[in-house]
Parts: C-alpha cells; structure tokens; sequence
C-alpha cells in the first residue's frame, strides 16, 4: 500500500472496527459482467430469454468483505402453464462474479404449500434498515407466484442479513400468505417497532376476524416470533386502512407501548380522504 493511503484506511478501520480494509470505493467487475454471469449460469440450467429486472450492488450498503450483488431475472419465454403470460424468475446471490441462484423462498415457508409455488412476479427488492439508532441493513424481498383465476397468489417474503464472520448473505426471515383476503407480511420501517415484521392472515373460523403475528431478531440475527393473538379486525368490515394498521393500538397494547387514551398511532401511507383517525369496537378506523 502507498504511503498516501494509510491515513484513509486506517480512518475507516476505525469507523467499522474490523480487521481489514472491506468494500473498495467502486466496484471491481462491472454490473454488466456480473448480469452476463449470472444469465450464462442460468442459460446452462436450461432457462431462456432471460432478463434482468432487479440489480442491486450490496458491496457498499452491507459493507461487505467482497463485492457482493443481488440480481433477479426473469424468463421472457412462453411458460408451461397459460396462467402466465411469462416464465418464471430466478434470484440469485452473486459473490464477486460467482452466482447462486438456488434461493426457494417458498420451500419450507408453511405446512402447507400452495398450489403455485413457483416465484413469477418480484414484488418487491430493496434495502431497509432495522435499526432505530444505528444502521442495521437488511435486504427485504417479496416474490408472488402464479396467478390463479381469481388473482390470488403465494407471496413468499424474506430476509437477508450479511454474516461477516463467513461472508455470506443468510436468511433470517420467510414467511408465506395469500393475497385475496388482505393477508399481509410488512417489515416495519421507523417507529417503536422498527425492524419488526408484521403479518396478518383470516382466521379458519368465526367470528372471521385476523391472527396477528410479529417477529422480532433474536441475538443471532434469527427472527422469531414474539407475539400472537386474534386480531379485532372483521373481514370485510368496510374498515379503509390495512389490517396492520387497524391492529396497530392493539398491538402496541399487547406490548405494553400503547393504552386507551393515547393517542392514536398515525399509518405511515393514510388511505385517500381520511381526514380522522379514531376507535370503533377495538380497532382503529379512518373516516
């Protein structure tokens, strides 16, 4: 190392407290070169047509040992079923210019999988930060397979924290819900529950109402559920906002954050023309 570099190296071990010097300022290999990888691994898999819808470089959000990409491709090609007017897509994990590409989201995701468990549509693939204080990244995706013929579809969601120890990018969360009956996984992004992930589904029998569930990391990064009750929220009650957020004083009351009389938690997105927050029955209503 030149002389001229030491005062910045030396500065920025400080700052992330490691060993080493980790995620040079610019990437090595070119986003192009790390596409074409990963669709020539694809292609030797047997997949056609193939087309990058999501490409985001890890290396500097997770400050990762080696350069590290998340890419997600889809096949343009005819698919097998005609539910689909495209074939499936594929995510993978890239380390340097090496792909993996064997990630099922919904394999294991519930007892029960669905019919169609093959991801189609990438809902969602972004970054988010777990943590209130300090930054925590974690990388949230959401994949939604075949469509039925009433629109329903399997919505797997995942988690992804970056393991220095082994350099890897491991799972710590997934979950499966439908999407027909305001089922919803949401990974909270500021407030008290910052970092938690929230998710509602119908209940099997009546009153029909919502079970609540949220997950929290444990000490190993691992998330694991640390609340569960049935929800007040009536399917189909004709209430505007989300279940999450009709749940929220609730929730937050289970928690021991929240008590009739407060005031009433504010949604991050109000439903168009809500113009007043209050209770009805337990659960939060916009009018």
């Amino acid at each position: 190392m030149r002389m001229s570099t030491l005062p910045l190296c030396f500065a920025f071990l400080i700052f992330v407290g490691t060993s080493q010097c980790v995620a040079a300022d610019k990437p090595t290999i070119t986003g192009e070169e790390i596409d074409q990888s990963v669709m020539a691994t694809l292609s030797r898999q047997g997949a056609e047509k193939l087309k990058v819808i999501s490409h985001i470089d890890l290396t500097q959000l997770f400050q990762t040992a080696t350069q590290w990409t998340f890419v997600a491709v889809r096949e343009d090609r005819q698919p097998i079923t005609d539910i689909e007017d495209h074939a499936p897509i594929h995510v993978c994990f890239v380390k340097a210019i090496e792909p993996d590409c064997s990630e099922n989201l919904y394999q294991d995701a519930a007892k029960q999988r669905p019919p169609f468990d093959t991801p189609y549509h990438l809902l969602t693939s972004r970054v988010v930060n777990a943590g209130q204080n300090q930054p925590s990244a974690l990388l949230f995706i959401q994949l939604c397979g075949a469509e039925g013929p009433n629109g329903n579809c399997g919505i797997a969601t995942a988690l992804y924290r970056y393991e220095r120890e082994t350099d890897r990018f491991i799972r710590v969360f997934q979950g499966l819900t439908g999407r027909n009956n305001n089922e919803a996984t949401r990974f909270v992004e500021r407030g008290f529950l910052q970092g938690n992930v929230i998710v509602n589904y119908p209940t099997e029998n009546a009153p029909y109402t919502y079970w609540i569930e949220m997950y929290r990391a444990n000490a190993s990064g691992r998330y694991v559920r640390v609340l569960r009750y049935r929800g007040r929220t009536g399917y189909g009650d004709g209430n505007p906002l989300a279940v999450a957020d009709s749940e929220m004083p609730e929730i937050l009351r289970h928690l021991g954050l929240w008590k009739p009389g407060d005031a009433l938690p504010v949604p991050d997105h109000l439903p168009r023309g809500c113009s007043h927050l209050y209770m009805r029955r337990g659960e939060e209503w916009c009018k």
